[in-house]
C-alpha cells in the first residue's frame, strides 16, 4: 500500500494518527525519530506546542474528518475514527502475548541537580574507586578466588550518588577516559547509561545499585572464553553458541562466591535475552524476561552501538537513537526505549553538535527539563588551536546566546531563525580534540565560575581573548 500524506492542523491531531512529518525538522522536537505513531495525550501536547501543522500517513494511522480511512479502520458516524484497540494489538503483539507491564515512570523523584562544576572532583574520586574495585574483582573472579563483595557494592553505591546528583559529571569522565574497547570498560559505560536511565524514571536507589552491579558483572563470564574467539567479528554458527555460553560462565561464577544477591545475578543470566524471544541462552521473551534485565540488555546494546568494536570511532549519537529505536517491540519493550532515549538525550554530554550558524561546538552539560537546548561550547575551528577561542552558550536562553556569539564576531547568529542545533557530528570527520577541550573545561570549571562572577581581571564586561588555549577558556567559557 503507498503512502498517502495528509497535512492538517497540529489542533486536529488525534489519538491513533500517524505523525509522518512536522513542519519542522524532527531534531528540533523531544521526539527521537522520525515518525510518530500517537498513543496518549501528552504527545498530542507536545505536537501541539512545537507545532503549526503536521502531515499524517493515512496508511498508518486515522484519518482526520472527511478523508478516506484506510484497512484496519472504520468510518463512526462518517467521521473516520478509529478502532484503536485494533491497532494496539497490530503494534504491540509481542507485548500482548508476553502480558507486559508497562513501566512505571516517576520524573521529578531527583529533582537536586548539583552543577557540574561541583560534582565532577566527586565523580572523579567515584569513577577511580570503581574501576579499581570492578578491575579487582573481575581478575579474583575468573581466579575462582572471593572477592569483596561488600567494597564493589559501596563503590556503585558512590556511582549512583553521584549520578543522581549531576549525571553529566559521570558521563564526561567516562567519554574521556574510558576510550579502549577493553569488556570492563563497556561494562562501567553500559552501567553508567543504565542508572541514568533508572534515575530518570524515578527507580529507587536500591534497585539502582542492583542495576549497576548486574551490569557491571554482566560479562564476566568472558574470562573463560579464548581470546581469539571473543576478538572474532564474524563467528560460525558453532563458534557462536561457544560465545554465548558467556552467560552461563558467568552466572555459575558469581554463584560460587556465594556472596552475590540473586537479584545481581538474575541481570547477568537475563540481560542477553531479547523481547521477542531471540536472545539466549534460554530464548524467552516478552515479560518473561525480569525489568532490571530488559533494562541492562537496552543500556549494553546503546553503549554497543555508539562504541562499535568493528569501528575506530563511534557512529553520532542521534545514529545510534536512531538503531535503537527501529529495536522497539521486537528486541526490546517499546516504553522502555523510548524512556531510555528521553533519559539520554538526542544530544549526550560530549556530543560534537553543528548550530543552525554553521558553528561547531561540543555539548558540555544538558537541562534535565529542556534536553534539545543544552549548554555548549562553541569554537572556531581555524582559530581555537591558536588563540583558545571557545565560548559557551546555554541554548536554554536562545537571545543571550544570540548576543554572545555576536559580541564573538558571529554576525550570522543574528540573522537564523532559530538558535539552535542543526544535527550532530560523528568526531572522525572534524580536526577537534575533545578530551583536551573537556578536560580543561572541567579541570577549570570552578576557577572560570568565580572569574565570571567576579568579572573579567581587567575591569570589562565582555569577554577578551589572550593568547593559549587555557587563558582562553578562562576567559571565554560562561556558565
Amino acid at each position: 500500500m503507498s503512502i498517502k500524506q495528509i497535512k492538517i492542523r497540529a489542533d486536529d491531531i488525534t489519538i491513533g494518527m500517524f505523525v509522518s512529518c512536522l513542519d519542522r525538522p524532527w531534531s528540533q522536537t523531544p521526539f527521537p525519530i522520525q515518525g510518530l505513531l500517537v498513543k496518549s495525550p501528552k504527545e498530542i501536547t507536545a505536537l501541539r506546542h512545537y507545532c503549526d501543522h503536521v502531515f499524517i500517513d493515512v496508511t498508518k494511522g486515522a484519518s482526520p474528518i472527511g478523508a478516506p480511512v484506510s484497512e484496519g479502520y472504520i468510518s463512526q458516524a462518517g467521521q473516520g475514527k478509529k478502532i484503536i484497540s485494533s491497532l494496539v494489538k497490530a503494534q504491540a503483539g509481542i507485548a500482548e502475548k508476553s502480558d507486559v507491564t508497562p513501566i512505571e515512570v516517576r520524573h521529578n523523584v531527583y529533582t537536586e541537580v548539583v552543577p557540574l562544576s561541583s560534582e565532577v572532583e566527586h565523580a572523579e574520586k567515584a569513577l577511580l574507586q570503581l574501576r579499581g574495585q570492578f578491575t579487582l574483582a573481575a581478575k579474583q573472579i575468573a581466579k575462582g578466588r572471593d572477592f569483596d563483595y561488600q567494597q564493589l557494592k559501596d563503590a556503585v553505591a558512590d556511582m549512583v550518588n553521584s549520578v543522581v546528583r549531576c549525571p553529566d559529571a559521570f558521563t564526561w569522565l567516562l567519554r574521556l577516559r574510558l576510550k579502549d574497547q577493553q569488556t570492563h570498560d563497556h561494562s562501567m559505560r553500559a552501567a553508567l547509561w543504565a542508572v541514568q536511565f533508572a534515575r530518570f524514571i524515578g527507580m529507587p536507589k536500591g534497585d539502582m545499585s542492583v542495576l549497576c552491579l548486574g551490569t557491571l558483572l554482566k560479562d564476566i563470564g568472558k574470562v573463560k572464553l579464548p581470546n581469539g574467539l571473543l576478538r572474532k567479528k564474524r563467528r560460525t554458527p558453532e563458534e557462536a553458541a561457544e560465545y554465548q555460553k558467556f552467560v552461563e560462565y558467568g552466572v555459575e561464577m558469581l554463584r560460587a562466591s556465594k556472596s552475590v544477591e540473586p537479584r545481581v545475578i538474575s541481570v547477568v543470566r537475563y540481560h542477553c535475552e531479547r523481547f521477542d524471544g531471540s536472545g539466549f541462552p534460554e530464548g524467552i521473551l516478552g515479560g518473561k524476561i525480569p525489568l532490571l534485565a530488559r533494562i541492562a540488555g537496552i543500556a549494553t546494546t546503546y553503549d554497543a552501538i555508539s562504541n562499535p568494536l568493528e569501528s575506530e570511532e563511534p557512529v553520532a549519537p542521534s545514529r545510534a537513537v536512531s538503531l535503537l529505536y527501529n529495536m522497539r517491540d521486537k528486541k526490546f519493550q517499546d516504553d522502555l526505549v523510548v524512556q531510555f532515549i528521553q533519559s539520554i538525550g538526542l544530544y549526550p554530554t560530549g556530543t560534537l553538535v553543528e548550530l543552525t550558524t554553521g558553528d561547531v561546538g561540543v555539548v558540555v552539560e544538558q537541562h534535565a527539563q529542556s534536553r534539545l537546548t543544552p549548554k555548549v561550547a562553541v569554537f572556531n575551528q581555524k582559530k581555537a588551536k591558536a588563540s583558545g577561542e571557545y565560548i559557551l552558550l546555554d541554548l536554554k536562553d536562545e537571545e543571550q546566546s544570540r548576543r554572545e556569539l555576536v559580541k564573538s564576531g558571529i554576525a550570522k547568529a543574528s540573522s537564523v531563525s532559530k538558535l539552535a542545533i542543526a544535527r550532530d557530528l560523528e568526531i572522525s570527520g572534524y580536526d577537534v580534540d575533545i578530551p583536551a577541550v573537556s578536560s580543561i573545561f572541567m579541570k577549570n570549571t570552578s576557577r572560570i565560575l568565580d572569574t565570571t562572577l567576579s568579572g573579567s581581571q581587567d575591569g570589562e564586561s565582555g569577554p577578551t581573548v589572550k593568547s593559549g588555549l587555557l587563558s582562553g577558556l578562562r576567559d571565554r567559557f560562561r556558565l
